[in-house]
Formats: structure tokens, C-alpha cells, sequence
């Protein structure tokens, strides 16, 4: 308030005192007392005019600025702030200072909420495409009584562009994949699906497995954009339990023979797919029997570490694999064991990234389908007569039923390791009918395309092939992308 109307003010209430004090000491002066209580009154409305000037117009202008804030813009604050004058104004001037502040921090309050509201957004949009990559349920082909698979997808802090899946070929091959794109976004999950569906469709038009991956890691390098993805590829004949897969850049798998432990399948990683223009990619065959298992993960699993810095992949991962061997666990109930293991062992402070999971486990008996693999020397024709004889036992033939066919065994062997490089393997594979009555022997190796039965009869072998084709009820020869196959049938006498 400013001086000028301070005295005013203060001159009124001092007439005002002196009136009263002449109404009680001097009655008698009246009229003094009428005029110095007029003068006064006025002096007291002229400054309660001037205060109304001073103070309560500023006011209320302050509360009008202050009641549109903050929709404000800064510039209008300013400006009308700076409109207020006298003790008012520079009140204004302390809350403009303020406010200003304040309006900084929304303006920054609203950017990270759209920030944060934009990646919410955008990972439950990446989520939601990682979804459709999930397998649907497998078709009841007769072969699925051979096998369980199961898979899981666990949600970390890190939200991770992770998936498997599993389908089939034909009726009688399974193809399971698990894979892993760096990054967390909606293109990596684009991209992820997008090299899903290609592994699906090459694999479906009849390409190896080697021969599919190199074409799905031309087609995603072509795409541009720098990104990759780690994956593993396996395919499982339901029938005889052979397992082929190609690792592009993922996890190692772990195997569990029947009533055995879990080991690591130290085994080449390649390049991830769509990292390079050209990468050769090698396919890798191991032989799965009654019970045995793999386990498949992406890396979010093992790279959990607990308060020590140690990974779960390093020190507990192939105990707690173990520790579920023994309680019989199907194999949906052994991934969400290992997987409320591995919370376990994490540090709860630890920025975990999500993972996949998935396991294989194959059931089919090898009472009437086993199956022999030696050396492709011929010192090891006994081995294989051994096992053809404990087969037929097994299924409660005779000796004198099927000495002609060990005959014919004993032959195509031989015939086998001539075309076979020292140190490759032959697969003996025998094949018995339910009543008992045939044979089928499948004899796989690697011969370079070279049929062992086309050995002319000068040729050394040649007796043996006239004798095979002539006693023989059925013999075939097929080439294969990395195996070549011999197929012979016998009716038992």
C-alpha cells in the first residue's frame, strides 16, 4: 500500500478519535465535532478508494491469473504478472517465480508420462505379436502318441521378442523351433514373425534343413534394417526317434537320455540368421530312444545371475534339470519347475529379460522299431547280426523264420561299407510288422549319392548285388541331402 493513501487513511481515523473525544470532554462543541466527523468520513472513503486501487484490483487480477493457471502458456503468465503493480505486484513477482518453476516440472511431468504412456504402448503392442507366434495344437496325426512337446514364454523385467514353436512337416516329421530377435520393440516382433514364417515355409517345400536356414538368412539379410535372430531348428522323424537340427546363433541344448542325466550337446553355433549375406549352415543328427528328452531356452534363462554375479547357466541350470528328472514331471510341469527355480536363484534387484522354453521328449518303443549304428567297417558285421538277432527274439520269432533275411543283412552291410568313407557311420534300422510276418531293414549312410546296389557283377560286390535284388522281396535306394538310405524288405518264412 503506498503512503499517500497510508496517511489518508490514518488522518481519517485520527479526526475520527478527535471527534469522540470533544462528543464526551466539550458536548458543547458540536458542531466541531459534526465537521471533524464529516471530514473524517471522507478522508477514510477516499482511502479505502485509493486501497481499493492499490490492493484489492491488483487482487483480483492475481486471482484471475492464478485461477487460469497452469493451462497458461509461460508468455501470458508473464505478462500478465508483470501488469500488477505495488505490493501486489511484487508478490506477483514471488509467485511468478514459482509458478514458472512449477509449470516446468508439468511440462516435464506430461513428456514422461507420454514417454512412458508411448513404450506401455508399444511393449504390450511387441507382446501381443509375440503371441501369435506361439504354436496352435498339433493335429491327432497317429504318430502324435510318439512323442510330447511342451513350450513356455516367462515375462521378465526386460521384456525380450522370444518364441517357440512346433508343426509339422508331414504326418510323420516334427519340426521345433525356439528363437530369440535382439531388441524389445514392435519391428523386432514384426521381424521375429516375419523369419517364423519363413522357416515354416521353406521347410515345407522339401529343403533340408541346412539348405532352408541358409535361404530364410539370405531372404532376412535382404531385408536391410541390421537385425538378426538366434534360432534353433530341429526336425524329429515320429517314426525311428532322429533328431537333425541346425543352431543358428542360440542357446545350447541339454539331453536326457532315458534314467540318465542331463548333459550339454556341445555342438557347432552358427551365425544367427539375417547377420550375414552368406553363411553355411551344417546339420547335426542325434538318435532319440524311448524316454529321452531336450531341452531347449533362449539365453534370458541362463544369463540370470544371483547376488553373486554368477549365472544361472554356469552353476544351476543342469541341477535343477536333474532334480526335475526325478520326480517324474510332465513336461509342462518340468518347464514352470525350472522356471520358478531360476526366480529363485535371481537376484530380486536383478533386470531380468524374458526367455523361452521348450522340451522334447520322445515316447515311441523300440520293441517292433530299434535301431544299430556302427563304424563302416566290415569287422563290424557281428555287432550288427547281434542286434538284428535280439530283435527278432524280442519279438518272439525263430531263428529258422528269419535266417534268410540275416543272410541278406549280413550282405547289404558289406555292400554299405565299400561305398562309405572309413570313418562315417552306418545306421541300421529294423523295422518289424505287427503280425510278425516281414521285416524292414533301413540301412542309412553316407555315400556321396553312390547306390550300393548298382555294382555291376565283374565289380567286386557284384554277386552279393544279384543276390540281394533276387532274394529280397522289396530294395530301394534313396538319396538323401546329408544321409543316403537303403531300404530292404523281407517276408520271414
Amino acid at each position: 500500500m503506498k503512503r499517500g493513501t497510508q496517511a489518508i487513511i490514518g488522518a481519517g481515523a485520527l479526526l475520527t478519535a478527535a471527534a469522540l473525544v470533544l462528543f464526551w470532554v466539550m458536548p458543547e462543541w458540536r458542531e466541531l465535532m459534526v465537521f471533524l466527523l464529516a471530514a473524517s468520513v471522507f478522508l477514510l472513503l477516499g482511502g479505502l478508494i485509493s486501497m481499493r486501487q492499490e490492493v484489492y484490483r491488483p487482487l483480483d487480477e492475481l486471482e484471475e491469473v492464478v485461477s487460469a493457471w497452469p493451462e497458461t502458456t509461460p508468455t501470458d503468465l508473464r505478462g500478465r504478472m508483470g501488469r500488477i503493480e505495488g505490493d501486489v505486484g511484487r508478490i506477483a513477482a514471488a509467485m511468478l517465480r514459482q509458478m514458472e518453476g512449477a509449470q516446468n516440472k508439468i511440462s516435464e511431468l506430461r513428456s514422461q508420462v507420454s514417454r512412458e504412456t508411448e513404450m506401455r504402448v508399444r511393449r504390450e503392442l511387441a507382446e501381443e505379436i509375440s503371441r501369435t507366434a506361439l504354436p496352435h495344437v498339433l493335429p491327432e496325426y497317429p504318430s502324435r502318441e510318439n512323442f510330447e512337446v511342451a513350450g513356455l514364454v516367462e515375462p521378465g523385467k526386460l521384456p525380450a521378442c522370444t518364441f517357440y514353436d512346433y508343426f509339422y512337416i508331414d504326418p510323420g516329421l516334427l519340426c521345433v523351433v525356439i528363437g530369440q530377435t535382439p531388441g524389445q520393440g514392435v519391428e523386432e516382433a514384426l521381424f521375429m514373425v516375419v523369419a517364423q514364417t519363413a522357416i515354416r515355409s521353406r521347410l515345407r517345400q522339401g529343403l533340408s534343413l541346412a539348405e532352408t536356414l541358409a535361404d530364410v538368412n539370405r531372404q532376412l539379410y535382404d531385408l536391410g534394417g541390421k537385425r538378426s535372430i538366434g534360432a534353433l531348428v530341429g526336425t524329429l522323424n515320429t517314426a525311428d526317434g532322429r533328431l537333425s537340427y541346425v543352431n543358428a546363433g542360440q542357446q545350447k541344448p541339454l539331453l536326457m537320455r532315458n534314467e540318465g542325466r542331463y548333459e550339454w550337446l556341445d555342438t557347432p553355433v552358427y551365425a544367427q540368421l539375417g547377420l550375414n549375406e552368406n553363411v553355411s549352415y551344417r546339420m547335426m543328427e542325434i538318435q532319440l530312444k524311448q524316454g529321452d528328452r531336450l531341452f531347449l531356452h533362449t539365453a534370458g534363462l541362463g544369463d540370470m545371475t544371483n547376488r553373486n554375479g554368477v549365472s544361472f547357466r554356469e552353476q544351476e541350470m543342469r541341477a535343477v534339470l536333474n532334480r526335475s528328472r526325478g520326480e517324474s514331471r510332465s513336461p509342462e510341469e518340468m518347464l514352470r519347475f525350472v522356471a520358478d527355480e531360476a526366480t529363485v536363484y535371481c537376484d530380486s534387484d536383478a533386470e531380468t529379460q524374458g526367455y523361452a522354453e521348450l522340451v522334447l521328449e520322445y515316447r515311441k518303443g523300440t520293441r517292433e522299431l530299434a535301431h544299430c549304428e556302427v563304424s563302416a567297417m566290415p569287422e563290424n558285421a557281428p555287432q550288427v547280426e547281434a542286434f538284428l538277432k535280439q530283435r527278432f527274439r524280442e519279438n518272439g520269432i525263430q531263428p529258422r523264420y528269419y535266417a534268410r533275411a540275416a543272410v541278406l543283412v549280413d550282405e547289404l552291410f558289406a555292400l554299405c561299407c565299400r561305398h562309405c568313407a572309413p570313418d562315417s557311420l552306418v545306421n541300421t534300422e529294423c523295422g518289424i510288422a505287427p503280425d510278425g510276418q516281414s521285416v524292414t531293414i533301413r540301412m542309412s549312410m553316407a555315400t556321396s549319392g553312390r547306390n550300393p546296389l548298382e555294382t555291376g557283377g565283374d565289380e567286386p560286390g557284384g554277386n552279393a548285388v544279384e543276390f540281394i535284388r533276387s532274394q529280397a522281396d522289396y530294395v530301394a535306394f534313396k538319396e538323401g541331402p546329408e544321409r543316403d538310405t537303403v531300404t530292404m524288405v523281407c517276408f520271414l518264412e
